[in-house]
């Protein structure tokens, strides 16, 4: 007969290669800055993410949509390569958005349904969470294109091109995410400030309330809790009435 152990497992590492690929972009990228292979590696690591994000939702069944924005994002950053044409870089960043929005939400619906806790869900839902920050990086990116002075970026150098914008804007948005608040990049429109108030917001409730819950249920099925042998109880209840 099998026993609760037997359903923590790691059934699939689906969660775990996307969260391996957004690590690995968030470490790697720094690495390269300045260099002639930066705009390489970046470009390699944003396909590298499409594709990990289309396999960590391989079972659902809103597959085939995914595809087809992956595939729309994956056009996109082939043309921007040749090009920084404005309009170019806004359609294939609003394709980007709806692609990393669906994979998302995807990803929750899955983690949400499987009533089994495996490490694997664990991570994809710190998969979640990580990908909330680059939505919103992105989110960020296409108001500043659209509305420059969204933003300031005075303690980085004024007003900044647009690669190095995406990625202050990048690191501004995990800064939100975290309610960490270093004020070196200030949102100046409205629009700005409301989309910064709204990811603090799905930050701290994603945390409290469907991470800690999560790992809660992970945690508790790791380590069952045992209850004592009849005789154990009888003589802590003997000793405790003493002589």
């Amino acid at each position: 007969m099998k026993t609760a152990f037997f359903d923590i497992h790691w059934t699939s590492n689906r969660f775990g290669i996307l969260l391996g690929v957004l690590l690995l972009q968030l470490l790697s990228l720094p690495l390269f800055e300045g260099t002639v292979a930066a705009g390489y590696v970046e470009d390699a690591l944003f396909l590298l993410l499409l594709a990990a994000a289309a396999y960590a939702v391989k079972e659902n069944r809103f597959i085939q949509l995914t595809l087809v924005f992956g595939a729309l994002s994956f056009m996109g950053v082939v043309i921007c390569f040749f090009t920084q044409q404005v309009t170019i870089l806004l359609t294939t960043g609003v394709v980007y958005l709806v692609y990393l929005g669906l994979v998302t939400v995807l990803i929750a619906a899955d983690v949400v349904r499987d009533h089994r806790i495996t490490a694997d869900n664990v991570m994809g839902g710190l998969c979640v969470y990580v990908l909330v920050g680059v939505f919103w990086s992105f989110l960020f990116f296409t108001l500043q294109v659209v509305h420059p002075g969204s933003f300031e970026f005075s303690v980085h150098g004024g007003r900044p091109d647009l690669m190095a914008a995406r990625n202050l804007l990048y690191y501004y948005s995990f800064v939100t995410l975290m309610t960490i608040g270093y004020g070196d990049v200030i949102p100046m429109s409205h629009m700005a400030q409301t989309l910064a108030i709204l990811e603090g917001l799905v930050g701290q409730f994603y945390l409290v309330f469907f991470m800690a819950s999560l790992v809660g249920r992970y945690i508790s099925r790791q380590h069952p809790l045992v209850p004592k042998a009849p005789e154990e109880r009888d003589s802590t209840t003997d000793e405790g009435r003493g002589p």
